[in-house]
């Protein structure tokens, strides 16, 4: 019984908790980051080769 208490009381503790929004906007954030670090990897790589093709 004694390794069911510290679970049992990890799950109460996440019942009780609430999220700040302020999580979610930081997440947001983070993840809008990372796509336009995409997008810019992927238009940097496009005019690369762009300009390799017209070259050779």
């Amino acid at each position: 019984m004694a390794s069911s208490t510290p679970l049992a009381l990890a799950s109460a503790l996440a019942e009780k908790t609430e999220r700040s929004p302020l999580l979610y906007a930081w997440l947001t954030v983070q993840v809008a980051f990372l796509l336009a670090l995409g997008y810019g990897a992927y238009r940097l790589l496009r005019a690369w080769r762009t300009s390799r093709r017209s070259r050779g």
